[in-house]
């Protein structure tokens, strides 16, 4: 692309530093660029893009308190202010692996650090410009999204032997598999592959797999890329993909979790990972997911009072499963629950559930009176009510079991259940207040689940069978069944390895609680107290070894 070229195009220049936007300017202008505007923050970008097109953007990753770089990116194409052939370089003096990786990750079109040399400036321009006006006649088909004239032009490209081949290569591949045409796309990713290591083409491979249902193949090679390139994010992405395929949550959290160590900053991913935590009942791990997800989405849309409540709920369950680790967090949320009422844009609804979690925070707190206090006006003005959420139902529920109010939750918990028997979404999320399942997929996982730990039991594999039913306790804190496996799993490890204080007192916890619900005729009455007679004699027999 010639210098004079250059002339037409509209430059965008984002730094916070101005000595650094006039020097930038000056270099670019020699290059041939005329018409080049600078602003020193990514609100202030945006602002421009409403206004006026660029073709080329220049933008730090760090901009101060508002935006950064990656975020004015990531909203510039989310509001499709920026088109397919726009060139996108995000600068940065940032070395730290967790703002590189998250800028790789978000794919601008180059990333360059600095300082930045006059000649590394002309020489990136140089090929990313060149690329642009090649390939601007297919940018301009995907603007308008058509597919068919893209692919068309795309194999043209290759057969004309394209100095950017490769680049046309990765585009037309996406092409073929969103449009389903699965041989043309893997005979490209194969005949890459050949010649050379590439992301894009191993990533392509497993897309084709799990596209034609061969999840187990796509898996394989997915782990295989993660094994030989952890840092092939898109590996991650693909990899949960296939998991949601097979509803296997557990994978699902292992992938995120591993995903988000690489790239801890990446917003999708935490929030992918809060949400399936909570849904695993590993509240410790989805409070922590939730708040990167508030703490690095300060100035994005990902931070908004949803997200902030679902924070509190995760919080919350994490204080009720353990109150020493989670008590630093309790603060954070109490903060956020005090100003929701003052806030004229939250939903009614989300003021209620606000005060509920309030109260459950009280409750867990055993400040019992001043949560009845804050709560009772609520309940009764809830009971005028017909329409109210489900969410709320059993929030409430909660409260009463936070409250020590178990014959009152056990009462409110029945009546969710014949209310919503037709509702197969709400009956899972009822699943964690009730003592045995009541959807169909809480009893599959029962059945399943706490068949595999029985097993392990029975082989004599203890430590499996504590992880396999702590795992199910956590997803169902009420189910009395899987207590009690675990218990007796428990014991079973005491009584093979001796004395072991943290099992016994987990085994006290447990037993302690069921004793306080289990009643003289509930058909697990007999067998927590038999198992409570072997705890009994564990402590004894302890005690006798450390006379």
């Amino acid at each position: 692309m010639s210098l004079s070229a250059y002339s037409e195009l509209h430059v965008l220049i984002v730094d916070d530093f101005n000595s650094f936007r006039q020097t930038l300017s000056k270099i670019i202008r020699e290059l041939g660029f005329n018409h080049i505007d600078s602003v020193k923050s990514g609100e202030e970008a945006l602002k421009v893009f409403k206004r006026n097109h660029y073709d080329l953007v220049f933008c730090d990753y760090n901009l101060g308190s508002g935006k950064n770089g990656q975020q004015v990116l990531e909203e510039l194409r989310e509001s499709r202010r920026i088109r397919p052939e726009d060139v996108f370089i995000l600068l940065s003096a940032e070395t730290s692996r967790n703002v590189v990786m998250s800028a790789y990750d978000c794919e601008p079109d180059a990333y360059l650090t600095k300082p930045i040399s006059t000649k590394t400036i002309e020489q990136r321009l140089k090929r990313l410009l060149n690329k642009r006006k090649e390939l601007l006649d297919i940018y301009n088909h995907l603007g308008k999204k058509d597919k068919s004239s893209s692919i068309r032009l795309l194999e043209k490209k290759l057969v004309e032997k394209s100095h950017y081949s490769m680049d046309c290569q990765k585009l037309l591949t996406q092409l073929y598999i969103e449009t389903q045409k699965f041989d043309e796309a893997e005979t490209i990713c194969r005949t890459t592959l050949e010649v050379r290591s590439l992301d894009w083409a191993q990533v392509g491979l497993a897309r084709i797999q799990l596209a034609r249902g061969n999840t187990a193949k796509a898996i394989e090679w997915l782990k295989d890329t993660i094994r030989v390139k952890p840092s092939c994010m898109k590996a991650y992405d693909v990899l949960a993909q296939a998991y949601q395929v097979l509803g296997d949550d557990e994978q699902l959290q292992i992938i995120f979790q591993q995903a988000v160590e690489v790239s801890p900053m990446s917003l999708p991913r935490q929030l992918s990972l809060a949400k399936v935590a909570m849904k695993n009942g590993d509240a410790g791990i989805a409070a922590n997911a939730y708040r990167k997800v508030l703490r690095y989405g300060s100035n994005t849309p990902y931070f908004n009072i949803r997200n902030q409540i679902n924070f509190t709920k995760a919080v919350i369950r994490f204080y009720a499963q353990d109150a020493a680790k989670a008590n630093d967090l309790v603060g954070e949320v109490t903060n956020i629950l005090s100003k929701v009422n003052d806030r004229d844009e939250v939903m009614p609804e989300i003021k209620v559930m606000a005060k509920i979690y309030s109260g459950q925070i009280l409750s867990l707190q055993k400040q019992y009176k001043n949560s009845r206090d804050l709560l009772d006006p609520i309940l009764h003005s809830l009971e005028k009510q017909e329409n109210i959420s489900a969410d709320i139902e059993i929030e409430l529920v909660n409260y009463h079991i936070f409250n020590k109010q178990l014959d009152r939750a056990n009462l409110k918990s029945q009546e969710l259940v014949k209310k919503y028997s037709d509702n197969e979404s709400v009956l899972e999320k009822i699943d964690c207040l009730m003592y045995e399942p009541v959807s169909k997929r809480g009893k599959k996982t029962l059945q399943k689940e706490n068949k595999k730990g029985i097993n392990f039991y029975k082989e004599k594999n203890n430590l499996s069978a504590i992880d396999c039913f702590s795992k199910l306790e956590k997803k169902y804190p009420s189910f009395t069944t899987v207590k009690l496996n675990l218990v007796q799993a428990l014991l079973g490890h005491i009584k093979d390895v001796g004395k072991d204080q943290a099992c016994i007192e987990r085994c006290t916890s447990i037993l302690t609680l069921l004793k306080s619900q289990i009643k003289n005729n509930d058909t697990n009455f007999e067998r927590c107290q038999k198992l409570q007679g072997m705890l009994s004699a564990f402590i004894v027999k302890k005690g006798e070894n450390n006379v």
